[in-house]
């Protein structure tokens, strides 16, 4: 409940990309693991990992394939619920 950064994300290229962040966050640097990879309903194809360095900012890895929000379907594209005028 406080102003400031809530997370930033990188987005991967690859599902297996995600795949790979979390065997090193897990397997070399023993991160504090929010969520693992999972499925998730923010886009379509959405899939990512969510965990928090050392100052407990969290730190988000995605995939979404395509081009996610701004494709047709997606949130922000043609047709899409979102306000696409305003973002495009």
């Amino acid at each position: 409940d406080r102003a400031g950064l809530h997370h930033f994300c990188f987005r991967a290229r690859e599902r297996a990309d995600v795949d790979a962040v979390y065997r090193h966050l897990v397997g070399e640097l023993h991160a504090h693991i929010v969520h693992p990879p999972e499925e998730g309903s923010f886009a379509p194809g959405y899939y990512s990992v969510l965990f928090e360095d050392p100052d407990g900012v969290r730190v988000e890895v995605n995939h979404v394939p395509g081009k996610g929000h701004f494709g047709a379907g997606g949130r922000l594209g043609p047709g899409g619920e979102g306000p696409a005028d305003r973002y495009l």
